[in-house]
This record gives structure tokens, C-alpha cells and sequence, in this order.
């Protein structure tokens, strides 16, 4: 495995615990009925130049009271050619239940199959050709990384500035347990939006995410890696010049996902919708002195008639 690789692993990694949306009041629906709290594409950019993307799901089925993330990572030829995707669900309590892990650098292929019970972890690994199975106990509050933002919303004090949270958490392209710490610092404005800005460290690695206070990542930055991503308002951004595969992401997703239910393609909806609204708010059911309304100025002849 390529040490590029390794870095952008372990990017995606982290890129991962910081991207779940906490909101259910406005939460849309997956084809299979499950809540889907975020959905969003995020662009990758190496060095100031753009080399990749990724996409990640977060749902929470209310049958099975079970929570799912889903990421998909694609990059170029400047960025190692990998892709990369992981499933993880895990319990209401955010206890891990299963993972499945696959990544593919040019011809190289890695999965991972992890299953927990009782406190403890059976896996099979398939790197390259050779079969590996590792059985470890997992010590209660081991958490799977991605959910790390849960932890900390869910934890007495919640996300608020002046926070630091130590945790270990199980890096799902090893399937190992390694020490972590988030450190939440003061809000800020990140792209427009205010955020929390979170240093964290985790497998010797240090990045810094900006998190809206519902949980939704806006970016995420690696200076010592001059690594990053963004997250944008339409696919098309993140996507750019790598493409998409329609098969492998309806496998993986149940469709191709559009990216839509996070705050920055919101913003732009709303953004575009107010042209319409100033010309005719009711033709957009918003009844004048109702909701958030934005209200149509005389005009200066008007003014003059009254």
C-alpha cells in the first residue's frame, strides 16, 4: 500500500467522523423508508488542486433503531487512483454492530467484513490476494469512528466551544482501536456559515473540521498534508472531471444520490428561490405576516400615488 494512499485513507477516515447531520425534524427519506439525516458530496482537493470527491450518507432506520453511514471516495491519478467505500451501522446506543470496508488502488484490491457481539469483533480481511481473520474484544464505549460527533453531541456537556473529548474509536480500514482526541475551539465563519472549529488527532494524524452546530462538516482541513475538502451545493462541484459510477454507487447507496440534504445546497435553493418570491410571494403558499417572509418594496412610483 502506497504511502499516498495510506494518507488519504486516512483522510477519508476522518473526513468521515466529522460528516453526520443530527437534525430529524428535517430529515428526508431513503427508498427503503430509513430517515436520511445528511447527504452530501464533498471535494477534494490536494496542494490547491482538485483530484477527487466524496460522498456520504447518513440514515437512521426507525424500525431496527439502527444508524447507518455510507461513504464513497473516488480520486484521480494525482491523488493515487483510489476508491474507496465503507457501510458501518451501528446500534441506538451507537455500539457497533457491522462494517464492510473496500478500497482498490489501481489493481490492488482490500476488503474488510466485520461483524460485533457481546463486546467483541470477528473480521476477515482480503488484501491483495490473502485471506487474514481477526477476532479482538472490543472494551465497552469503542465506538466506530465515523459516529464520533454523535458521542459528542450525545455526552453531558454536548458540542460547545472549550470541549475536549478523548475517545477510541475503531478505524475501519484496519480494524483497529486507536486513541483520539477532538478539541473543540471557539465558532467562527467558515464559507459564510458559522461553525465550530474541532482540532482533532486521531492515528497520528491532526485535522481540523468546521461543524455547524446541527452536526453538519463544511470542511475539513490537513495543513501538514496540504489535504482538504469542501463541501458544495451541487455534485457536478465535487465530481468534476472523475466521474461517477452509476453501478457501483446504486449498490452501494440503493441509487445515485444527489446531494441535496445539507445546509449548503439548502442555502442555494433558498437563494434562488427569492427572486420568485419577491416578484410573488403567494404564489409560494407563504401568506403575508406568516413564516419567514421577505417583503416586496414599493416601487417609487407607488410611493408617489399613496
Amino acid at each position: 500500500m502506497s504511502s499516498r494512499f495510506y494518507c488519504f485513507s486516512k483522510f477519508q477516515q476522518l473526513l468521515f467522523i466529522f460528516l453526520f447531520a443530527i437534525s430529524f425534524t428535517s430529515s428526508s427519506f431513503a427508498k427503503d423508508g430509513n430517515d436520511v439525516l445528511f447527504e452530501g458530496y464533498h471535494k477534494l482537493v490536494s496542494g490547491g488542486v482538485h483530484i477527487g470527491y466524496t460522498i456520504s450518507r447518513y440514515e437512521y432506520d426507525p424500525k431496527s433503531k439502527k444508524f447507518i453511514a455510507i461513504l464513497f471516495t473516488k480520486t484521480g491519478a494525482l491523488g493515487s487512483d483510489v476508491t474507496e467505500s465503507t457501510y458501518a451501522v451501528a446500534d441506538a446506543d451507537l455500539n457497533p454492530i457491522s462494517y464492510a470496508y473496500t478500497a482498490m488502488v489501481g489493481k490492488d484490491i482490500k476488503t474488510i467484513d466485520a461483524k460485533f457481539s457481546k463486546n467483541h469483533m470477528s473480521a476477515v480481511v482480503k488484501d491483495k490476494g490473502k485471506t487474514q481473520k481477526i477476532e479482538q474484544d472490543v472494551p465497552k464505549g469503542v465506538f466506530l469512528s465515523q459516529f464520533l460527533i454523535y458521542l459528542m453531541l450525545k455526552s453531558k456537556t454536548g458540542l460547545q466551544s472549550d470541549l475536549n473529548y478523548k475517545y477510541k474509536a475503531i478505524a475501519e480500514e484496519d480494524g483497529k482501536i486507536y486513541d483520539g482526541q477532538a478539541l473543540v475551539t471557539q465558532q467562527e465563519k467558515y464559507n459564510g456559515f458559522q461553525a465550530f472549529k474541532i482540532l482533532n488527532n486521531y492515528k497520528d494524524l491532526k485535522f481540523i473540521a468546521y461543524v455547524t452546530d446541527r452536526g453538519e462538516v463544511l470542511g475539513v482541513n490537513n495543513p501538514a498534508q496540504s489535504l482538504s475538502s469542501e463541501l458544495v451545493a451541487k455534485p457536478s462541484e465535487a465530481t468534476g472531471q472523475f466521474g461517477v459510477g452509476a453501478t457501483i454507487l446504486k449498490n452501494l447507496f440503493g441509487e445515485v444520490p444527489v446531494g441535496t440534504n445539507n445546509i449548503i445546497s439548502k442555502a442555494l435553493k433558498a437563494e434562488a428561490l427569492k427572486p420568485a418570491e419577491l416578484e410573488n410571494p403567494k404564489q409560494h403558499g407563504v401568506p403575508q405576516g406568516q413564516g419567514i417572509i421577505i417583503k416586496a418594496q414599493p416601487s417609487p412610483k407607488e410611493n408617489k400615488t399613496k
